[in-house]
C-alpha cells in the first residue's frame, strides 16, 4: 500500500481532526464494519449527519450529566472490590513468600469488564447486568471475546485489514468471521427493544422519566431522533464502545501500578489522606476530577502509554495541503518539507499510540509508564519527594497535539470522544476504590511479563504465549490497617 501516508505531526493532526474534520472521512472499508457492529450511529456518521447526531447526544455527556451518574459508577466498583475480596478468600493458593506473602494470583480482565458493563447498563438504559452474572452479560462478553480472539490471529489482526482495504466489497460476503461482528449489536438491540416497550408501557402515554441515555433519547424521539432503530443502535454503540475500551485501560492501569509499587504506594497514601482530612469523606465527582494529583497523573500516564484504540484511517475527500509544525527532509532531494500535498482519495494513517509514545516528543523513556513526569510539572508539588532519575519532563505544548492533555487518545475537534468525561470518572473511581483496599503485585519471572497486540482494542497477553489468549497476570492481597 504505497499510497498510505502515516501522520504524527501535531499541526497535521489538528488539520485533519479539527480544522477540516469533515474533509477527511473513514475509509470505504471501515464504515461497513462499523455499521455491522454498531449501526449508523455517531461512530459511523460523517458530515452533517455526524453534527446532527452529536448535537442530540451531547447533553447526556456533560459534566452535570456524568456527575448525576455518581451512584451507578460507585456501585459498580464497590461490587468490583467485593468480588476481589471474595476471590482472595476463596483462593486455595496463597503465597507464603516474604516478597508477596498473603497474595493470590488474579487476572483482572473478567472483573473490569463486568464492572464497566454494569456502569453502561445502568447509565445507558437502566439495566442491571449483575456484575457479569446475567445471561445477557454472559452473551455480550462471550461474543466480544470471540471478536477479540479473531482479531489477534495473523489473518484477522494483520492480513485481514490489508485485504479489506484493498477489496472493500469483501465486507458484504457471507464470511463467518465478518458477519459475526454484528452479533453483539443484535444482542443489545434485542435487549433494548424489550426495555423500550416496557418503558413506554409503564409511562402509559405520559412523560418519559429517567436520567439514563435511553430515556434521554426517547424524549428526543419526536424531534431530532424519530427512528427507534437508530435509538437502539445508539444504545448498542454506547455499550460496545463504553464497556470494553474503559475496561482495557483499567487492566493496564492495574498492571502498571503493580510494576511500580512506589507510585502505587504514593497513590494509596493520597487517597487515604484525602478521606482522613476531607469534609466530604469519599471524593465527590468534582474532587475525583480536580483534587487528586497523583491519581490524575496515573490516569494520564496510563492513557498515554496504553490507550485502548491504537489507530485510525482517514481518506481525503478533496485535494488538500496538510501543514507540518516540524519540517521534515525530502527522502530524495534532502529539501525541507513544510507541508504535504494530498489528492482526493488519499489514505491517511494515524497511529494514536505512535503520537503518544513518540521518542522525539516524550524522550528516551517514552515507552515506559512514569507518572512522575506529570507530577513534576505541577506548580507547587513536592518535587523533592519524587525520584526523577531517568524521567523525561513533559514536552512543551508546542510539541503536542491538541487533544486532552496533549494526547491523541480521545482525538480532538468535532470527533473528540463524546464519552470521555464518563470514561475518566470510571477510571478514577475504579483506582480510588481498589488501591485503598488492595495491593496489586507483579507476577515475578516470565509468567508475569506481558506484550500487547491490537485487536478490536489494545489487548495484553503473556509474552511469547499468544496462543493462551488475552491475560493480565497479577497478584493481589488486602491492605491491612
Amino acid at each position: 500500500h504505497p499510497d498510505i501516508i502515516a501522520i504524527s505531526d501535531p499541526a497535521a493532526l489538528a488539520h485533519i481532526h479539527s480544522r477540516k474534520a469533515y474533509s477527511y472521512t473513514k475509509g470505504a472499508y471501515v464504515r461497513p464494519l462499523i455499521e455491522r457492529l454498531m449501526g449508523r450511529t455517531l461512530a459511523w456518521a460523517e458530515g452533517d449527519e455526524h453534527k446532527r447526531q452529536r448535537q442530540a447526544l451531547a447533553p447526556t455527556f456533560t459534566h452535570d450529566s456524568v456527575r448525576a451518574m455518581d451512584s451507578q459508577v460507585r456501585g459498580a466498583f464497590d461490587k468490583f472490590a467485593e468480588a476481589i475480596r471474595e476471590h482472595i478468600h476463596n483462593s486455595k493458593s496463597v503465597s507464603t513468600n516474604e516478597r508477596d506473602k498473603g497474595s493470590v494470583y488474579i487476572d483482572p480482565m473478567g472483573f473490569t469488564s463486568s464492572a464497566t458493563l454494569d456502569v453502561i447498563g445502568s447509565v445507558g438504559f437502566g439495566y442491571d447486568f449483575q456484575f457479569g452474572a446475567s445471561a445477557a452479560a454472559a452473551k455480550i462478553k462471550k461474543s466480544w471475546a470471540g471478536l477479540t480472539t479473531a482479531g489477534m490471529t495473523l489473518a484477522g489482526g494483520f492480513i485481514g485489514p490489508l485485504v479489506i482495504r484493498a477489496f472493500p466489497f469483501i465486507t458484504d460476503l457471507p464470511v463467518e468471521a465478518i458477519q459475526a461482528q454484528g452479533e453483539i449489536r443484535t444482542l443489545i438491540r434485542g435487549l433494548g427493544r424489550k426495555i423500550v416497550a416496557e418503558r413506554k408501557a409503564a409511562e402509559d402515554g405520559g412523560e418519559i422519566r429517567g436520567n439514563d441515555l435511553l430515556s434521554n433519547l426517547l424524549r428526543l424521539q419526536d424531534t431530532e431522533l424519530r427512528d427507534v432503530d437508530l435509538i437502539l443502535d445508539h444504545i448498542s454503540t454506547f455499550c460496545l464502545v463504553g464497556f470494553e475500551t474503559t475496561a482495557a485501560v483499567m487492566n493496564f492501569a492495574l498492571y502498571n501500578l503493580a510494576h511500580d509499587l512506589p507510585m502505587q504506594g504514593r497513590l494509596r497514601q493520597e487517597l487515604r489522606d484525602f478521606v482522613s482530612y476531607s469534609n466530604t469523606g469519599e471524593p465527590t465527582y468534582d474532587e475525583y476530577m480536580n483534587k487528586l494529583p497523583v491519581l490524575d497523573a496515573v490516569v494520564k500516564e496510563t492513557l498515554r502509554t496504553h490507550g485502548s484504540v491504537s489507530f485510525a484511517d482517514r481518506v481525503a475527500l478533496e485535494d488538500d495541503v496538510i501543514p507540518l509544525r516540524f519540517p521534515v527532509k525530502h527522502p530524495k532531494t534532502g529539501a525541507e518539507v513544510r507541508s504535504i500535498a494530498v489528492k482526493k482519495g488519499q489514505t491517511i494513517f494515524i497511529s494514536h499510540m505512535a503520537v503518544n509514545r513518540s521518542r522525539a516528543v516524550w524522550g528516551p523513556d517514552s515507552e515506559e509508564f512514569k507518572a512522575e513526569r506529570w507530577l513534576a510539572a505541577i506548580p507547587g508539588y513536592d518535587v523533592a519527594s519524587l525520584n526523577l532519575t531517568g524521567v523525561s519532563p513533559l514536552p512543551p505544548p508546542t510539541s503536542l497535539c491538541g487533544g486532552w492533555n496533549g494526547l491523541d487518545t480521545f482525538l480532538e475537534g468535532p470527533r473528540v470522544c463524546i464519552g470521555m468525561k464518563l470514561a475518566l470518572f470510571e477510571l478514577k473511581v475504579m483506582l480510588g476504590t481498589l488501591i485503598k483496599a488492595f495491593e496489586f503485585l507483579p507476577v515475578v519471572g516470565p509468567d508475569g511479563k506481558i506484550q500487547t497486540m491490537f485487536s478490536a482494542t489494545l489487548q495484553p497477553f503473556v509474552a511469547g504465549r499468544l496462543d493462551e489468549g488475552v491475560k493480565v497476570p497479577l497478584r493481589v492481597r488486602e491492605v491491612r490497617e
